[in-house]
């Protein structure tokens, strides 16, 4: 049956099969509930360096626009048991302890666990949907919505996924035309001036 959630026995037999990744599975036995599959938090974190630019206009050059970007943030690896502190407010990208390979007959999607959310911990904005075909780490976009700072640590179970049944894509992920997140190792930041419409823009602009 098309489009319906996968429950524990389904999840293991496409695990065990091989055509589902998700590694490493430290604890399966906690990890995988009735309908989902527990997600830690990685190594890598992404920080903003507000201070260093006013905006990104998507007319600029492309190259200068990357390079402004990567500049725009600050990657940050933790040690072991070292925290994390996400202060009330603060805005962070990490990335996921896992890797994935989610087949062509499956979609996902990343949500909170309710023990972090009742703290105010939103785990995505708006990019919890994986698709299907997709192959890598899964990108957090970390917010802390609460009134405390909050210590996070790698490793830490902060999110679920859940994997949705689908008739098999034709266009899997990793084919899809301008498919820029798959394959990432780490944390990955926005790379919204590759696409069509901006590039657009910018040829538009350039022609005045």
């Amino acid at each position: 049956m098309a489009n319906a959630v996968l429950n524990e026995r389904e999840i293991i037999r496409r695990l065990v099969e091989g055509d589902l990744v998700i590694t490493p599975l430290l604890d399966p036995v906690r990890q995988i509930g009735a309908t989902s599959v527990d997600i830690r938090l990685g190594f890598e974190f992404e920080g903003f360096n507000i201070t260093k630019h006013t905006h990104l206009d998507p007319t600029q050059k492309e190259e200068d626009l990357k390079s402004i970007v990567e500049d725009y943030t600050t990657k940050v690896h933790l040690e072991p048991m070292q925290p994390l502190i996400l202060h009330p407010g603060e805005f962070i990208l990490a990335a996921t302890l896992e890797y994935l390979r989610v087949p062509t007959d499956l979609a996902g999607r990343l949500e909170g666990r309710s023990s972090w959310g009742r703290l105010g911990l939103q785990v995505h904005s708006t990019a919890g949907f994986v698709d299907p075909g997709f192959e890598g780490m899964l990108t957090f976009e970390l917010q802390n919505m609460g009134k405390g700072p909050l210590c996070l640590y790698p490793g830490v179970r902060i999110a679920q996924l859940c994997l949705f049944r689908t008739s098999r894509t034709a266009i899997p992920y990793t084919k899809k035309k301008e498919a820029k997140y798959f394959h990432k190792i780490g944390t990955t930041g926005s790379l919204f001036y590759e696409e069509k419409e901006f590039r657009a823009i910018r040829d538009f602009v350039t022609r005045q």
